[in-house]
């Protein structure tokens, strides 16, 4: 088995899912009827987290240890009044390092009254390319930049352009959503995401109660697909077979575990550890 190539596709596919619940879907849709589903903005009866660190540790199969993720929620700074600011940074480690050596970090402004996000801004760098994306949410759509700097070459190459779609979140707002719904069995959410480059549509399907790693938790199928820009049909995207995600049935409701089936097999992250800011 060839482990650089795999341990490469699985560390970039695990960043993209964790910090957003953002999980690639199958099912091609011709129409643009999902913009009627998405509900982005109405806050749920469910608390708001208070401000908390979470360590996650990323591995394949469960047993090759590939990394780690942390997540620092609803950090308060007197600059930003009225603001949230959460952040997400991790790192590959182990065998994973050796050869893949790869780092990232996240960072969220939102509304503290909606969790609209207003920035988001992240940077990647791995041996051979360093990338720092900027998306804006404006009142109309999302505006999106990124440069992508390749470390090798010594080239840089520019992208930019806008979403024209109001009702988007960023991968992290996204999470501090969805954990304040209802999360009844059964229920079903739609949003929109625009993470870094390309926008999504995600569904994500409650689909019960049990106990797992210890803890009595919520299970959720999540599903999503990308949306073209040009034409706001959703796209195949063939990677993923499947995804769970186990978030605690409790007042914190944080992510216990994410596990998933994709084109190279069964990638995973799981809570460390969980403490206060």
């Amino acid at each position: 088995m060839k482990l650089t190539p795999m341990i490469k596709r699985s560390l970039n596919f695990v960043t993209a899912t964790i910090t957003s619940f953002v999980i690639l879907g199958s099912i091609a849709n011709a129409d643009t009827s999902w913009m009627e589903k998405v509900k982005p903005f109405k806050i749920g009866p469910h608390p708001k987290m208070k401000p908390t660190k979470l360590e996650y540790e990323l591995s394949w199969k469960g047993t090759v240890k590939a990394g780690t993720i942390t997540f620092d929620f609803n950090k308060k700074d007197k600059r930003y009044k009225g603001l949230d600011i959460s952040q997400v940074y991790g790192r590959s480690q182990y065998l994973a390092y050796t050869v893949f050596p790869y780092h990232f970090s996240m960072t969220s402004f939102t509304k503290t009254s909606t969790h609209k996000p207003l920035i988001f801004v992240a940077d990647e760098k791995d041996k051979r390319d360093k990338v720092k994306t900027t998306n804006t949410f404006k009142p109309d759509g999302v505006a999106h930049t990124s440069t992508k700097n390749h470390l090798i070459k010594k080239t840089t190459k520019n992208r930019d352009h806008f979403f024209k779609y109001p009702n988007s979140h960023d991968p992290i707002s996204a999470i501090q959503y969805i954990r304040r719904q209802p999360l009844n069995d059964g229920d079903i959410i739609h949003l929109c995401l625009h993470p870094f480059n390309s926008a999504m549509f995600s569904e994500i399907t409650v689909l019960g109660r049990e106990s797992h790693n210890g803890r009595a938790c919520i299970k959720l199928d999540i599903k999503l697909q990308k949306i073209d820009k040009a034409t706001m049909h959703l796209k195949i995207y063939k990677k993923l077979k499947k995804a769970t995600l186990w978030i605690s049935d409790d007042v914190d409701r944080i992510m216990v575990e994410l596990r998933t089936q994709v084109f190279i097999g069964d990638v995973r992250a799981v809570l460390k550890k969980q403490s206060g800011l």
